[in-house]
């Protein structure tokens, strides 16, 4: 395939290089000769993809819903539950040999999938805003440990020094940052578990379970729906662009189970952390600084290294991000190189960056506004993702020209997208945009995410039907 056709997304004029790299190969299919990878590999993609120090404020976010601990726990669970839209992707990505927003050309058509990627695109901008100030906040908390004020110069002098180290990275390459991903996430999963060990041994624990329990309709479901935007439904888009190159021998069950327990080990063990800790820190929910606060509560023996540790961590996470947003604009037909596109997306998440940490001030609220907003649409499109892969291609694959033919625009099936988007947005109150009908259950609570996934669900699949 000519640099050209990768960078595009058109038809391929001739087989890919079979040397290229994955990088190189743009949102070209994988050769078979490069599908060599094992489903043990995807458990260390997926724990390391979600190893970052925010699944703590997960947790307490969680607490704030007015739930006990038991209620909490169990949100927690049912909300990683999603991740099985990642594993689900995941198995489509090793059958179509290709990036997951390239095969949801084959549901929406190539023209009409430019609109579902295009937010899926501004989706991974917001995320990789999040790991830039994630990431920035470590670094003012991990200097805070080691005796230094926090300041503006401090939150500058870690913007500067988080930044650098998340480009620097994102130059080594995938392997490498594969290879990166193993060691961070033994070392900070390690250092994750002391830091659990230490808080259950030190916890409140007359305090914990002394939490009253909360409504199961306001409280745990619009805290199951928070936590499946942040992690599950939020990486449905990427599944495939990590499990392309996986071996035709990789089982469909190894696949799916190491993702969803790549993904479920670490955040199931950072969420409980974050439950543990509002017992000690009632408001590290709404704390300007959450991690700051975390690194305060741990003696410095333990925060220093544990912190560190977080940092490197979310760097490799801000990696994947751009990673696979860079895709995203090659599979809108944008003609930049890898390497472009990443810059263009780091400039722009910068910016994002700066207005939060220096102008607005509030990390947390924007955050949640964010995830609510987007997950609608996300969990839209996930749902006619899954329902179009399950029907149609789990057994017969994709065919190149619903990849790369020029099959315009899927009216019907954009149609059901934008139909279960916008009744997602009429009961959800964002921040910014508030539905008319967020009353009743609906109101402050983002179950709107559960209306969008099952209204296109059903629109799409009644499509099918007519079509068959």
């Amino acid at each position: 395939m000519s640099n050209k056709d990768v960078l595009t997304g058109q038809a391929p004029s001739n087989a890919p290089s079979q040397d290229a790299s994955i990088e190189e190969l743009g949102i070209a299919k994988v050769p078979t000769s490069q599908q060599t990878k094992k489903p043990a590999e995807l458990f260390f993609v997926w724990c390391a993809a979600n190893i970052g120090i925010l699944g703590v404020v997960y947790g307490a976010i969680i607490v704030s819903f007015g739930l006990s601990f038991f209620q909490s726990l169990l949100a927690a669970i049912v909300g990683v539950a999603s991740f099985s839209l990642v594993g689900m992707s995941s198995i489509a990505g090793k059958i179509g040999r290709t990036t997951t927003l390239t095969l949801s050309r084959s549901s929406f058509g190539k023209k009409g999938n430019i609109a579902p990627t295009s937010f899926c695109w501004i989706n991974l901008m917001g995320w990789e805003a999040v790991n830039i100030i994630t990431g920035t906040l470590t670094l003012v908390a991990l200097f805070a440990a080691l005796g230094f004020a926090e300041t503006t110069m401090t939150t500058v002098i870690s913007l500067i020094l988080f930044g650098g180290l998340t480009v620097l990275v994102s130059m080594l390459g995938q392997n490498t940052v594969l290879m990166m991903q193993k060691w961070i996430t033994r070392t900070f999963g390690a250092m994750t578990l002391f830091v659990v060990l230490y808080l259950m041994a030190t916890a409140d624990w007359e305090t914990i379970m002394a939490l009253p329990s909360g409504s199961w309709i306001t409280g745990f479901l619009p805290a199951v729906s928070i936590i499946a935007a942040g992690t599950g439904i939020s990486w449905a888009i990427a599944g495939a662009d990590y499990s392309r190159d996986q071996s035709p021998s990789s089982s469909h069950r190894g696949i799916f189970n190491s993702v969803v327990g790549g993904a479920a080990l670490p955040l199931i063990m950072l969420m409980l952390t974050g439950i543990l800790l509002t017992a000690q820190i009632p408001d590290l929910a709404s704390h300007e600084n959450p991690i700051s606060a975390i690194g305060r509560l741990l003696p410095s023996w333990m925060a220093v290294p544990y912190l560190a540790a977080a940092v490197a961590g979310i760097v490799t996470i801000a990696v994947l991000s751009l990673y696979s947003a860079s895709l995203n604009l090659l599979s809108m037909g944008i003609k930049l190189k890898q390497r472009t596109a990443v810059a263009l997306d780091a400039v722009l998440v910068l910016g994002v960056a700066l207005y939060v940490l220096f102008v607005s001030g509030d990390f947390l609220g924007p955050f949640i506004s964010f995830l609510i907003f987007c997950g609608v649409f996300l969990a839209a499109w996930a749902a006619i993702f899954m329902t179009d892969f399950l029907t149609k291609h789990r057994h017969s694959g994709y065919s190149d020209e619903e990849l790369f033919g020029d099959t315009g625009i899927n009216k019907p099936t954009l149609a059901c997208w934008v139909v279960g988007s916008l009744a997602g947005l009429m009961v959800s109150n964002t921040g910014f945009i508030d539905g008319p009908f967020a009353v009743g259950i609906f109101a402050d609570s983002s179950l709107g995410l559960f209306i969008s996934f099952l209204v296109s669900m059903v629109l799409y699949r009644i499509i099918l039907k007519k079509n068959a």
